[in-house]
């Protein structure tokens, strides 16, 4: 399916669909929380998941410097532990817990970003609260910035399995999305990712040196820092940044791969996502909270807290399906995240979308090495193209004025998919062109979440 598909009409069907399944998820969750009333107290359940998170991944850290647990048994159980962090960060991004103390959600943001090393929880809450509402589109910054409408070639595999690899698409998005701060984003992603760099490279290089030295039976004791530096790098790259790459990765790689983009309506909910279970993908969803077979109830219901979704997502599945939400589509891969299917491609394209999952387990990581040298190409040329950008002349001025020009290029962008006369909805999508130019907070997202399903 070229990357040309015809954009898809919202209809009455999808209309109603979206709001039975709206309605199964809420129906759901009250009942839920009447069988558990303990799930009312959303702040307390917060604080005990990031302090147990923390706990677990200090308990995991002692265990492998007393040699109680290998440094592989290590890095997976960091890994999910750090797992239940991105979900808490992402319920603190909806407000879903201590809306009303501001400071202790900064508090938890501050190790969250250490944890994670990766971007800034502050700069995230921007761009995902806005991914709610462009959903699907150009200027989807959040989902474009981590592969979304790519081909599966080494420039998608290079974005999904390197922590860093939005770099490779950051121009691209910039371009489509003028409200998008490029310069903020690397900016305030540079002090994780200068952490991260340092300790991974040096890793990969002493392991690769004991291997040269090993190969020509050399003394690797001679290897300068091998009694001193080297075992503080294998400490933090184990306890650290191996277990972020591994669960980085397999995030990435399951939510570009349960999203649809480009040829779907806006404020349409139903052509947002699929549901991803399949036990091909179980590697992945290890890593990421089952991310690939929930999300869709998240798009849904925004206002939901992740340890909730996860029985709802259960519990109305077959209803979803039965309705016609996608299931496995795995061809969403070689149709750039299309929604429209070729019948006469579609099994070929499902058969390669496994196959390239099965790629993604056995080479993603291994070759880091090629994925960071294409990173860190792009990233310097990125630096050097904003610091001309800031220095020449005149260039400040454009700056000041691109948000007053994200407004009328991000409206065009969206009149050209706006293919529906219906007038609330025109009127809805024009707010929405409007407010993503500003910060956005959790509750406008709820807000036209449920004013775009009853539209």
């Amino acid at each position: 399916m070229s990357n040309g598909s015809p954009l898809i009409q919202r209809n009455a069907h999808t209309v109603s669909v979206s709001r039975e399944i709206c309605r199964a998820i809420k129906e759901n969750n009250i009942e839920l929380r009447r069988k558990y009333p303990f799930l009312f107290h959303q702040d307390c359940i917060g604080g005990m998941i990031f302090g147990g998170s923390i706990l677990l991944i200090s308990l995991f850290i002692y265990l492998y410097l007393s040699n109680y647990i290998s440094a592989i048994s290590t890095t997976i159980l960091i890994g999910i532990a750090i797992s239940f962090l991105h979900e808490l960060e992402h319920d603190i991004i909806h407000n879903l817990c201590f809306k009303q103390q501001r400071w202790i959600q900064n508090f938890m943001f501050v190790f969250m970003w250490i944890a994670k090393l990766h971007v800034s929880p502050w700069f995230r809450r921007q761009e995902h609260l806005k991914h709610h509402l462009l959903s699907g589109q150009t200027n989807d910054v959040e989902e474009r910035l981590i592969g979304l409408g790519l081909k599966p070639n080494r420039k998608r595999m290079a974005v999904s399995m390197h922590p860093y690899g939005s770099v490779l698409v950051g121009d691209d998005v910039a371009r489509d999305a003028q409200h998008f701060n490029l310069h903020g984003l690397l900016t305030t992603t540079a002090p994780a990712a200068l952490v991260f760099l340092f300790i991974t490279r040096l890793f990969i290089a002493y392991n690769l040196l004991f291997m040269i030295y090993s190969y020509f039976n050399y003394d690797i004791v001679t290897i300068f820092g091998f009694h001193t530096f080297y075992p503080i790098i294998r400490t933090l790259a184990v306890c650290l940044t191996l277990p972020n790459l591994i669960r980085q990765s397999s995030l990435i790689l399951m939510s570009n791969c349960c999203h649809y983009y480009g040829d779907i309506p806006l404020n349409n909910v139903y052509y947002q996502n699929q549901i991803l279970d399949s036990w091909y993908v179980f590697p992945f969803q290890l890593f990421c909270f089952n991310f690939g077979a929930t999300h869709i109830v998240h798009h849904y219901v925004p206002s939901q807290p992740f340890y909730i979704r996860h029985f709802t997502a259960r519990a109305i599945k077959d209803m979803m399906i039965n309705l016609g939400v996608r299931h496995n589509d795995f061809g969403i891969l070689w149709r750039s995240n299309r929604y429209s299917v070729d019948p006469k491609e579609d099994n070929k394209q499902r058969f390669y979308g496994k196959c390239w999952f099965v790629v993604c387990l056995l080479l993603g990581v291994p070759l880091f090495i090629v994925w960071d040298v294409m990173v860190m190409h792009k990233l310097n040329k990125s630096i050097l193209k904003l610091m001309k950008k800031k220095y020449s002349n005149g260039s400040l001025k454009e700056m000041d004025d691109s948000d007053d020009k994200a407004f009328s290029s991000d409206s065009n962008k969206f009149d050209s998919n706006d293919t529906v006369n219906n007038s609330a909805l025109i009127n809805l999508n024009a707010l929405v062109n409007k407010i993503v130019l500003n910060d956005v907070s959790a509750d406008q997202v709820d807000e036209i979440s449920k004013t775009a399903v009853e539209t």
